[in-house]
């Protein structure tokens, strides 16, 4: 594990991006998606896959990433596919190849349980610790299920296992108010040691295979620690 402060994540020679979310065809997410491609390897291809909504908005999202300068690549709504998808050997050599992979969509637990000890997340992984330098984007709760744990987008005080690309550490997409810290603070109590973020739309926490530490967009990124019982931000 790379460590810097409190945040610890996966050794590897690519990115991890924690996006907030927003809404791309409004250009909330603008500012966040051409950080990304300033630092992706735009040579490999992009893979897109998306928890919810179907092919079209999926192949939508690659082209507004296209618009954007990013390279060409594939597109895939989950809700299409079957578990047995994620072992195919074609889905598999597309992310040998790929530069960047965006996990996206409101439904984490549907992430966490179609990617998990399937052929796919190991060949992920090896490509993002490779000199291959895979790119890992977590938007919305896509950013969520890259944690340790992830909580329930209908109820925060729910953990739930992540794919655990960062260790100890809860993302919460979409953070907005001091309501939802409450919540999180429920749920540090079950967890102590563990770090909650929680990113606003419009903002990203970018973590480099040099230890880099940044934050993209607009707003501020949240920390919420348990200490001594009590949990503070």
């Amino acid at each position: 594990m790379t460590q810097q402060g409190p945040l610890h994540w996966l050794d590897g020679e690519g990115w991890i991006i924690l996006s907030g979310g927003g809404q791309w065809q409004r250009g909330e997410t603008d500012i966040v998606d051409a950080q990304i491609l300033s630092v992706a390897n735009l040579d490999r291809p992009m893979v897109v896959i998306v928890s919810d909504g179907d092919q079209t908005e999926a192949e939508g999202l690659l082209e507004h990433y296209m618009l954007l300068g990013g390279p060409t690549g594939e597109a895939f709504a989950l809700k299409d596919m079957t578990r047995q998808q994620f072992q195919d050997p074609g889905i598999v050599s597309l992310i040998a190849e790929a530069g960047i992979l965006y996990i996206g969509g409101g439904q984490p637990l549907n992430l966490v349980q179609a990617l998990w000890n399937t052929p796919l997340l190991r060949q992920i992984v090896h490509s993002f610790s490779t000199f291959q330098g895979l790119m890992v984007v977590g938007d919305g709760e896509g950013a969520a299920a890259l944690g340790t744990w992830f909580t329930n987008p209908q109820n925060r005080q729910q953990l739930n296992p992540g794919l655990n690309f960062l260790h100890n550490i809860i993302a919460i997409p979409h953070f907005t108010s001091t309501e939802e810290t409450l919540d999180i603070r429920e749920a540090l109590k079950a967890r102590p040691g563990h770090l909650a973020l929680g990113i606003p739309n419009g903002m990203a926490l970018a973590l480099g295979p040099q230890g880099q530490v940044e934050s993209w967009g607009t707003g501020q990124i949240t920390a919420i620690v348990h200490t001594n019982g009590e949990a503070e931000s």
